[in-house]
């Protein structure tokens, strides 16, 4: 009987990594297909009335959904450079962050992977008395400094610390590549 259940540990945890993998991509795909949908009534309406029906035949549906997607996105990112309009958005965003969990992650997640931004922390290890550990430098005064150390699983997530400068030690590493050693939990850190 515990042979049968050990043997069922493995494709447990496969099945589970695989839901959480495919979630964020589900969840995508259900916002897409409602957009499409909603966009699509509008798309009936001016396919009927300009007849496109005519002179795309049975793609007219689909290619006056997709123009009118496309113009969409135009508007707003037109109407995402008038002052007013950011103001209202950052009102309205403000609003989200209090009501929607992990909004702020999920945002600053996708704005680097849209337009990824360089990285300028300085990758330090600072002195514990378990050992040094590694953490990326966010700001340095005469006698303390602020150091983020990041999640293993999550570069956005870590603790904040005020330390001594005589505990710091600055390190040659980029903070993109420490945080790829830190997700792969320390491996390829130089240690000396």
């Amino acid at each position: 009987m515990r042979d049968y259940k050990k043997r069922l540990v493995k494709p447990k945890n496969k099945i589970v990594s695989g839901m959480m993998y495919l979630l964020p991509i589900f969840i995508l795909f259900i916002v897409i297909e409602k957009l499409w949908y909603k966009v699509s009534h509008l798309g009936k309406i001016i396919v009927h009335n300009l007849h496109l029906d005519d002179f795309f035949g049975k793609y007219s549906l689909t290619i006056t959904t997709g123009l009118l997607i496309l113009i969409i996105f135009y508007v707003f990112g037109y109407l995402a450079t008038l002052p007013r309009f950011m103001r209202f958005y950052d009102w309205f965003e403000g609003m989200m962050l209090d009501v929607i969990p992990g909004y702020s992650k999920y945002k600053t997640e996708l704005e680097n992977k849209i337009n990824p931004k360089p990285d300028n922390r300085t990758s330090v290890l600072v002195s514990t008395p378990m050992g040094n550990k590694p953490g990326l430098l966010i700001d340095e005064k005469t006698s303390s400094s602020v150091v983020f150390f990041p999640s293993t699983t999550n570069a956005l997530e870590g603790e904040v610390l005020v330390v001594d400068n005589k505990m710091v030690q600055k390190i040659d590493i980029d903070a993109k590549s420490l945080l790829g050693i830190m997700k792969k939990q320390g491996k390829g850190l130089p240690v000396a």
